[in-house]
């Protein structure tokens, strides 16, 4: 092997280390959701009644059940009752829940939810809620409103409510992370064998320097 062929392989395989360190962080970086913007705004102060938290993320959230089950949306107070009247909706980007807030003082937000990638996100944050003099303060409840409203008993005669998922109380089986990985790796290997494959066809058309004829002395003749 030349001098120029090493060259040629060691250059082959510093780009491709430089391909595939690229590669990883781009994937890495872009994999989880997170928040753009909540309802009310973490730290802030709520003087207005709400009726509900609303929490947008920078990619879609994945609704696995179709009912927003697979979300996770709580809101306490510093005593740990429970103001979320129902369910989390999922919309796209946007995770919402009805609430009914008690009387003034601070509040957190627990959140959970399935991102674009698959993977389990959550977090929480807190804001102050500060009504107008005289607002109504709901009593709250010891446990979560999703759950209260999944099991909501019907009353004899009446039509029995369609059956709701409780999986919202409890955490999502995270998914499997392997898909971007194997992309990594699929395009990784694909380039590798693009390279060793140019390689190989230049060392079997590289032409070989041709020998020169040696120059053999000339024996001179005699005459007759």
């Amino acid at each position: 092997m030349t001098r120029m062929t090493t060259r040629m392989i060691a250059g082959v395989g510093g780009l491709l280390a430089t391909v595939a360190l690229a590669l990883v962080p781009s994937v890495a970086a872009s994999a989880h959701d997170y928040l753009v913007d909540t309802s009310p705004a973490s730290g802030a102060t709520q003087t207005e009644p709400l009726s509900q938290v609303k929490l947008t993320f920078n990619d879609r959230v994945l609704d696995l059940g179709g009912n927003g089950s697979s979300a996770l949306l709580r809101v306490t107070d510093a005593a740990g009752k429970h103001y979320e009247t129902g369910c989390p909706t999922i919309l796209d980007t946007a995770v919402s829940a009805p609430v009914a807030l008690g009387a003034a003082g601070g509040y957190t937000v627990d959140w959970q939810i399935v991102s674009a990638d698959g993977h389990t996100v959550s977090g929480s944050y807190g804001f102050t809620y500060q009504p107008p003099a005289g607002t109504s303060a709901a009593a709250g409840r010891t446990t979560p409103g999703c759950a209260a409203a999944s099991n909501v008993v019907a009353t004899p005669g009446a039509a029995a409510p369609a059956p709701t998922s409780t999986a919202s109380t409890a955490v999502p089986t995270k998914a499997s992370s392997g898909n971007d990985l194997g992309l990594v790796i699929g395009i990784a290997i694909g380039i590798v064998l693009l390279a060793v494959i140019g390689v190989v066809i230049l060392l079997l058309t590289r032409r070989r320097p041709q020998p020169t004829e040696e120059s053999t002395p000339h024996t001179p003749t005699n005459d007759a």
